[in-house]
């Protein structure tokens, strides 16, 4: 299932980068057809190509605007309607040019349009971008604009012994081989790049991860806290496990680790609503509750108390924590909203352990912050 989802995500990437590509091809050519004219015969057709070539970076823009509005449903559409685009458009041009040099109507070479570049890069995107099935298309396309233009040339001697007639045997000519040869290897490129983009996204879902817990790490929670939404009110649960260096000095290290995973399993339960759960760093966790009421957030807190001591840790029994609770503010006071947790923490260390404490304003001098959470 997720390599499917992959598969689709994507799919729908590489067409977004294939219409943006080639409507920018598209513009640069047509800007540069408008801003470069000269004294040369192919200027008496130049207004015809340039409108053509609005319609198509018109076309190509219509066919973006409608896989944007549902990507996952109209993946399939677009691409077929870009395949039939790209035909239409291009394939046209070409034959007109060359059945009328074959025909003598005019010199070939003097008033044939500078798209053979064009059409290379297009028809290079669409074999590596879209999916095998289509790939006739593009190999289709191709054939119609090229096969005509060097049969032409190579049974026209007079067109093709000319520096144009030259520089287009010697651009085509190579540019099919290596068309021909991408085709046996479409699979595979796609493979790849799908192989790469799971990669990379499974790489920076690692990146967000804590590695030993499976919870969230700071930079997770700050990418979280990113994706919210501003006007969210936000209440901060620093917990932090009671005498943690105590297990670790008398059990072992991999039993406190051990200790700690089996905690963020706990944690990871406790509340239903919206919510972020994060290591903090070393034996404290960090929640993020997103609006909670005053009269509930004492509650919560408890209900995270309760499922860290209610059962047994296996070979050191019993493990409690310390909780400390902010106050509620808009998600941008994070820092604040810490601070304030952090300080309701030390107030419950200080007090007995293995109890929540709400951050109140009385707490900024009640009590001596001791030197250590322990």
């Amino acid at each position: 299932m997720d390599q499917q989802f992959s598969k689709s995500v994507f799919l729908i990437k590489a067409t977004y980068q294939l219409l943006i590509g080639t409507i920018l091809i598209c513009a640069i050519y047509t800007i540069c057809s408008t801003l470069f004219t000269g004294s040369f015969v192919i200027n008496v057709f130049q207004p015809v190509m340039i409108l053509f070539a609005y319609l198509g970076v018109l076309a190509y823009l219509g066919v973006l605007a409608y896989l944007h509005s549902d990507p996952e449903n109209k993946i399939h559409k677009t691409l077929f309607l870009y395949c039939f685009i790209t035909l239409i458009t291009s394939v046209p041009s070409a034959l007109y040019y060359t059945i009328g040099g074959w025909l003598n109507m005019w010199d070939f070479v003097a008033i044939f349009p500078p798209i053979s570049g064009m059409n290379i890069l297009t028809t290079a995107l669409m074999l590596m971008l879209i999916p095998e099935r289509l790939s006739k298309f593009a190999v289709i396309c191709w054939s119609l604009n090229t096969l005509p233009i060097l049969l032409f040339l190579l049974t026209t001697p007079s067109q093709l012994q000319t520096p144009r007639g030259y520089d287009l045997l010697f651009l085509l000519g190579p540019a099919s081989i290596l068309i021909l040869l991408m085709i046996p290897y479409q699979k595979k490129i796609q493979s790849n790049i799908e192989k790469i983009t799971y990669e990379l996204k499974h790489s920076k879902a690692a990146s967000l991860q804590d590695f030993l817990t499976d919870v969230f790490n700071r930079r997770g929670l700050d990418s979280w806290l990113m994706e919210g939404k501003p006007s969210n009110n936000i209440c901060i649960l620093l917990i932090d496990i009671d005498k943690f260096k105590d297990i670790n000095d008398k059990f072992g290290h991999s039993v406190g680790d051990n200790v700690l995973i089996e905690l963020a399993s706990r944690l990871s339960t406790v509340y239903s609503e919206l919510h972020c759960l994060a290591r903090w760093g070393g034996e404290e966790f960090i929640v993020v509750i997103v609006n909670p009421t005053t009269h509930t957030t004492s509650m919560i807190g408890e209900m995270f108390r309760t499922a860290i001591s209610q059962r047994s840790y296996k070979i050191i029994g019993q493990v409690t924590a310390s909780i400390g609770v902010s106050s509620i503010k808009k998600a941008k006071d994070f820092d604040i909203l810490v601070d304030e947790a952090d300080k309701a923490l030390y107030f419950a260390k200080a007090n007995g352990r293995d109890q929540v404490s709400l951050y109140q304003q009385s707490l900024e001098t009640a009590i001596e912050q001791p030197s250590t959470k322990d």
